[in-house]
């Protein structure tokens, strides 16, 4: 038996190894995916060169309104978490827990709660999460390993797409979506909410959970606290705390008193009432961006306070400003030259109706391996996917649902997008993909029975 972990570990420090050594930034990988694409769309489509060209140019500003909706979900997600409210629920919610296992529990659950109801505060608040029931554990003398419990908590990554900020859920319930012509507006009814998504959710949670909870555990010799390998974080605070300045002019008081936060905020609430009762709108990106907005401008108080956390915040969401125009860039290449039909054909030669779904998240799960970003990738695939699925005769919000899943799946073995969650939790990708490897096999296996048998 100890051999075979000792030959697990290898095998996976290999692949980790490997990964490091030959994968490159993801902006490179995008450059020479956009290559590819105008190589492919040569080969494939009767387009010249000249005429791709065209095809990439005139696809490249089309997801500008998507860019900025995903950026102010990264933004205002980070805020959120760092807010002193948040951090007094951490506090109150790390020291329920009284043995190992619960704390695990515990990680992996509120974890999973939080992804749920928003990605970009999700991360955060998992990864502080991680390092509040490390330092509770320790003051109350339970041993944590604390590499373990940060890819418990990161493991609950993997339900984010099917949550409340999932993008393209999300995406293809606003009227304006880029394949509005092509599919229609779904309702999140249809995917969010319906039983075939909470079904195969509710088992990779519980799968998660098991594999945690009691698979994982490390004997007690094994054991490395936080204390122990990473002391310097017991005394770090990412919290925004509310300023106290000696106000002196009418404009600091502007700045430093919640009054004018408080007019906003009640603005914002009466929008809300009036979308959903009186509209009787349905949830979106730009919904959950209001009510995420409103939320950090209520809880950090002062403009003073929620200039600062937005600052903060920012510096995350350098990455979709500047990947995602290219991935529309690769939408125009595949939609304008007729690639995208090229790449239907090709998949209902091998796929069945049933069969379908599970190929659609493998085949989401691999290419968010070199574009990892669900929103951008959603505008390279989306095309030839939904394509296929309407001549195999597959629901498009069964297509949305798989492809989210697989989008989800390929985060437990890539990093892009543990970075600001790393950056909070103190440690490298390194340091848990061994455990999030283990889970990304097993949990994959749940999820693509569970998306080939799971009546929709």
């Amino acid at each position: 038996m100890a051999d075979e972990k000792v030959k697990s570990k290898s095998i996976i420090g290999g692949i980790t190894g490997f990964a490091e050594r030959y994968v490159p930034d993801s902006y490179v990988i995008l450059l020479i995916l956009t290559v590819i694409s105008y190589l492919l769309a040569l080969a494939f489509t009767p387009s010249n060169p000249y005429k791709v060209v065209q095809a990439w140019g005139n696809g490249f500003w089309v997801l500008l309104e998507f860019s900025m909706q995903m950026a102010l979900i990264v933004v205002t997600g980070y805020a959120l978490a760092t807010t002193p409210l948040v951090n007094k629920i951490l506090g109150a919610l790390c020291r329920l827990p009284r043995s190992a296992t619960q704390v695990y529990l515990f990680g992996v659950i509120f974890a999973g709660i939080a992804d749920y109801l928003n990605w970009g505060f999700g991360l955060i608040f998992s990864a502080l999460l991680a390092r509040e029931l490390a330092q509770q554990a320790d003051l109350r003398g339970i041993a944590i390993h604390y590499k373990l419990l940060v890819a418990a908590v990161y493991s609950s990554y993997m339900i984010w797409h099917v949550g409340l900020s999932g993008s393209v859920p999300l995406l293809v319930a606003t009227p304006t979506h880029f394949m509005v012509k092509e599919m229609g507006v779904i309702s999140v009814t249809q995917t969010l909410f319906c039983s075939y998504t909470l079904w195969i959710l509710l088992l990779v949670m519980l799968t998660i959970m098991f594999l945690y909870g009691w698979l994982f555990k490390p004997k007690e010799g094994d054991i490395v606290t936080m204390k122990q390998q990473y002391p310097e974080l017991l005394n770090q605070s990412h919290v925004v705390e509310c300023e106290k300045v000696d106000i002196k002019t009418p404009s600091e008081r502007l700045m430093h008193t919640p009054i004018l936060s408080w007019i906003i905020v009640l603005m914002f609430i009466v929008f809300l009432g009036y979308y959903f009762f009186d509209k009787r709108a349905s949830l979106n990106i730009n919904t959950v961006n209001f009510i995420f907005m409103m939320l950090i401008i209520l809880l950090h108080k002062t403009p003073a306070n929620l200039i600062k956390a937005v600052k903060a915040a920012t510096p995350a969401s350098w990455g979709v400003l500047l990947q995602f125009p290219f991935y529309a860039g690769i939408f125009g290449i595949m939609k304008f030259t007729g690639l995208v039909e090229v790449f239907a054909t090709a998949i209902i030669a091998f796929t069945t109706p049933t069969t379908f779904p599970a190929f659609v998240a493998i085949l989401s799960n691999i290419l968010g391996y070199f574009i990892p970003s669900g929103g951008g990738k959603w505008a390279v695939e989306a095309p030839y996917i939904i394509q296929a699925g309407a001549a195999l005769g597959v629901p498009h919000a069964k297509t949305v649902i798989a492809y989210a899943f697989g989008n989800d799946w390929v985060n437990l073995i890539q990093p892009f997008w543990a970075l600001p969650f790393m950056a909070v939790a103190g440690v490298e990708f390194r340091d848990f993909v061994g455990y999030t490897f283990i889970t990304w096999i097993i949990v994959g296996i749940v999820m693509l029975l569970g998306l080939t048998f799971i009546p929709f």
